[in-house]
């Protein structure tokens, strides 16, 4: 399959390519096309990256997670002959299902629960793009939306960004996973 990149970052890899992927088998759309998607994509994450945040340290989930999303969203609503009002649309609806979502990875690492919020992150981007094409607006401005989502960040304790400090990385199991891994010589 080529390279994998982190797009926009580790922690959210999955979702771009798990959405591009999937839909480039459903429609045989061809390697150009999809690489003038992710030209697409990558605009988007760019608007993101400069009004707000796309790391979970800066952000929590909300950024690195929820960029993604956005950015296949938007990408796909393109792909699928969106207009650019229903892309950004598709982008708005995305990141405000993925707000207030922290960074909680056990151990350090993106296995948990990265991996699982990349597939339901790839869900939502479909979802997004398919309600954005059927004409269902974003209430409240993609440029708004981004915006809050950086209050949010900005507000998040720090335990919930990215530190494994908080949430599901301080569980009875979370905290056995970590000592498991000082065990083992991983990563603490």
């Amino acid at each position: 399959m080529g390279r994998i990149i982190a797009t926009p970052t580790a922690g959210s890899c999955g979702i771009i390519p798990g959405v591009f992927v999937s839909t480039q088998e459903r429609f045989g759309w061809t390697d150009d096309r999809m690489v003038e998607a992710l030209f697409a994509a990558g605009a988007i994450g760019y608007v993101i990256a400069n009004q707000s945040f796309i790391s979970g340290a800066e952000g929590g989930c909300q950024a690195e997670v929820g960029s993604a999303v956005g950015m296949a969203a938007g990408a796909l609503t393109e792909l699928r002959g969106g207009t650019p009002e229903q892309a950004v649309h598709a982008v708005g609806l995305a990141l405000k299902n993925s707000l207030g979502l922290i960074c909680d990875p056990v151990g350090g690492l993106v296995e948990i629960p990265c991996i699982v919020r990349n597939g339901f992150g790839a869900v939502t981007a479909l979802a997004a793009a398919d309600m954005a094409l059927a004409g269902v607006r974003s209430v409240i401005p993609s440029d708004e939306v981004i915006g809050v989502m950086k209050d949010i960040g900005a507000a998040m304790p720090e335990a919930h960004r990215e530190t494994a400090k908080g949430g599901l990385a301080q569980t009875p199991t979370g905290k056995a996973i970590l000592s498991d891994l000082r065990k083992k010589g991983g990563r603490s």
